[in-house]
């Protein structure tokens, strides 16, 4: 029998395989469908593109951002008599916004939002990255009279480099729709008003969405982490809808919070006013649509004023805050999310001395190894004192196998004379598993990570490695770790053990640079301190009387 410590046993990693497994599969879980059809009325458009050209300095600082105009001369006047009147389609005119980070359009139809581009993000071909659903005629944000299936025309004027403003009638209804860009923080400030009174009038909707990428098989051994998904604040709590293979229709009362992207960039709305919206889920794959729809219902003899903040950018923690300090909720961290705010912000601390992300996540992971090595120590002194006292514990059910209850009398006594618990070497083990979890959704969510290089032939780490080394040095480690651990486990548990190490790097072959880097580093620091742990004997062995 191997006398050796028992640091890192098959049990421990069996346990956390299981819980990983299930965090997985919960992760992944999909919402049963509910078909929903839509189908909007496609307007007639005339758009004429602006020619002017951004100046290259910040677009919140007049006059850096370049608006356009689009003339259109003889265009008919927004105007609706007769209401309940159904909303007729108008000839289109377009403002056209530009900045050094932010470039899009404003259509007069609803004064939506279209031809979305982060100029400082580009796609995995090198295209600047687009969101929103402007390929399929959608645009973001635009408005509509409930009741109605078309958006409000606007007469739209530019009051400054960033500030826009429409006016819609509807018979004796003025609606008034104003949009203020500040575009350092991809936040567009939107503030409608209605003028006058009409009995037909029951409220504005406000409309956000996104084309659906096409769904990648996924599973266990290829998690897909770019998925596009519906994240929602109301009523007190918080849902997330993901975008899978089917369709789907949910809704929600009293949203204050709500958001459609991707993993690392996203579509956001903050409500601002007293009014707290209806939000309703659609995910039509035969349109290739995800459509939210904010629905605010005018409240009786009430005036009706609607104000909410607009987000049109990348998933950067410290942007989203800086607009509003709950919109940073649309990262998904995850269960342990608390925990995983601390941590991104030890990594940027950590980046802002190496300036490079790989070395960062490198120099994170010792950190990590040494916070969590107390909880190493109990579980090798733990596991060394119930390795020794196997074989009095082996004798013990020899000796009374005919007695179930004496013998657990004399185990429970032995352990008791030499301080030993069952649990020692498992419980620390399962206390580090928050911060595990935790490692894995800041890795494999973070911006900051998107696209950055690391070294050789890792030029994303948001990327998984295009060679496969990490996934397979990943599971060397893991190999090797097992060969330094001793057990004491049969041999059928022994030969399930050892395609431990085959299990993970599969699981890894589909997963950001990132990650994979993090796991190997993780492994080989603890062959390192297991090593250590054996050569040194750190912890002295309990004498066990024969």
């Amino acid at each position: 029998m191997n006398d050796k410590p028992n640091f890192f046993d098959g049990r421990t990693l069996g346990a956390i395989a299981i819980v990983f497994a299930a965090w997985m599969g919960w992760q992944y879980y999909m919402q049963k469908k509910y078909p929903d059809a839509f189908k909007q009325t496609n307007e007639n458009t005339i758009v004429e593109n602006p020619s002017a050209k951004s100046d290259g300095e910040s677009a919140d600082q007049a006059p850096s951002d370049t608006v356009n105009v689009a003339a259109t001369p003889e265009e008919p006047k927004a105007v609706l008599s007769g209401a309940p009147a159904q909303i007729e389609s108008v000839k289109e005119s377009i403002l056209a916004f530009e900045s050094p980070t932010l470039n899009f359009e404003i259509s007069s139809t609803g004064m939506g939002i279209r031809n979305i581009h982060l100029k400082k993000f580009t796609d995995r071909d090198g295209s600047i990255i687009e969101i929103g659903a402007s390929s399929l005629g959608k645009q973001t944000f635009e408005t509509r009279l409930l009741g109605q299936t078309k958006s409000l025309p606007f007469e739209l004027t530019k009051v400054n480099e960033r500030t826009f403003i429409g006016r819609a009638r509807w018979g004796d209804l003025e609606i008034v729709k104003k949009i203020e860009v500040v575009a350092s923080k991809y936040e567009l400030k939107t503030h409608i008003q209605i003028n006058g009174t009409n009995p037909n009038f029951i409220g504005l909707s406000t409309h956000v969405y996104e084309e659906i990428n096409p769904v990648q098989g996924s599973s266990f051994f290829a998690p897909q982490m770019e998925r596009q998904e519906f994240f929602i604040e109301s009523d007190g709590s918080s849902d997330r809808v993901h975008i899978g293979k089917d369709d789907e229709s949910k809704s929600f009362s009293k949203a204050s919070l709500v958001s459609l992207g991707s993993q690392y960039f996203t579509q956001a709305f903050v409500n601002q006013s007293e009014i707290l919206p209806e939000f309703k889920v659609d995910v039509i794959h035969k349109t290739k649509l995800a459509h939210g729809t904010l629905s605010y219902q005018s409240l009786v003899g009430g005036k009706f004023d609607v104000s909410y903040i607009s987000f049109l950018g990348p998933k950067d923690v410290e942007i989203l805050r800086s607009v509003d300090s709950e919109l940073d909720n649309v990262v998904d961290f995850g269960f342990f999310s608390w925990i995983a705010k601390y941590i991104l912000w030890f990594l940027k601390s950590i980046y802002q001395f190496v300036h490079n992300w790989g070395v960062a996540i490198i120099l994170l992971t010792l950190s990590v190894r040494l916070l969590v090595l107390p909880f190493n120590m109990m579980s090798y002194k733990s596991m060394k004192v119930m390795q020794v006292l196997q074989p009095q514990m082996k004798a013990i059910r020899e000796k009374y196998k005919d007695d179930q209850q004496r013998m657990n009398q004399e185990i429970m006594g032995l352990m008791k004379t030499h301080k030993a618990n069952p649990l020692g070497g498992c419980l620390p083990m399962l206390l580090q598993f928050p911060i595990f979890i935790a490692l894995y959704q800041v890795l494999g969510h973070s911006i900051e990570l998107y696209q950055a290089p690391f070294a050789f032939w890792i030029h994303d780490l948001s990327a998984k490695d295009p060679y496969y080394v990490l996934p397979v040095l990943m599971g060397i480690t893991l190999f090797v770790q097992q060969k330094v651990t001793p057990n004491t486990m049969d041999p059928a548990q022994a030969k399930v053990l050892a395609f431990m190490p085959l299990l993970f790097s599969f699981f890894m072959l589909s997963l950001p640079s990132g990650l994979t880097l993090y796991m190997f580093v993780n492994g080989l620091a603890g062959v390192a301190q297991q090593m250590y742990f054996l050569k040194f004997n750190q912890v002295a062995t309990p004498s066990i009387s024969k």
